[in-house]
């Protein structure tokens, strides 16, 4: 049973798109196989060595090409497959960096100095929309006459008169509050 639901469910994700498809990567980021295949990263002569990049690989990983970043990340790749002691403390760092730097989908959107651009924007936007109100209010005609305390009152008394909701209501015995005046 439950198969026949989920098979009449439509699917909201295409069967062919892949899940690099659905992140924040561009297409110059993508390391894709095509990509791979194309470029032939890792049969490359000139590709870059781990002891070059390691030492600072924050700073020199946005440098790179999108070939000697993924050679660098397949050599690290290689390195992490043997014992995680023999590592040095650069190549932890640079393991560390790769899958969970911010660059590819965890870069930052917003630059620094953002912040108090938006909020400014938005405390702009607020004080527009109050100003408007404002206006709108101030050429707006007066309140209705029957909006007025003593229009409410006389609207008590003729409830009171003709006996309306005489079981809880202004009519009722005893009844204490308000009725019609706000």
């Amino acid at each position: 049973m439950i198969g026949t639901v989920r098979s009449s469910l439509p699917r909201v994700i295409p069967r062919n798109a892949t899940s690099i498809a659905r992140t924040a990567v561009t297409k110059s980021e993508r390391w894709t196989p095509a990509v791979v295949r194309e470029g032939k990263l890792l049969e490359q002569s000139g590709g870059v060595q781990l002891k070059d990049v390691l030492p600072n690989i924050e700073s020199h990983w946005a440098k790179l090409s999108n070939e000697q970043q993924y050679s660098v990340y397949k050599q690290l790749e290689e390195v992490q497959r043997k014992d995680w002691h023999d590592m040095t403390l650069n190549e932890q760092k640079g393991a560390y960096f790769i899958a969970y730097g911010p660059y590819g989908p965890r870069k930052v959107v917003s630059p620094p100095g953002q912040t108090g651009k938006v909020l400014f924007g938005t405390a702009l936007a607020i004080s527009i929309g109050l100003g408007m109100f404002a206006t709108v209010r101030y050429f707006a005609a007066p309140a209705p006459k029957t909006m007025t305390t003593e229009y409410k009152e006389k609207e008590n008394e003729r409830a009171k008169e003709l006996g309306l909701n005489p079981i809880y209501g202004v009519s009722s015995e005893g009844y204490k509050g308000k009725g019609f005046v706000p």
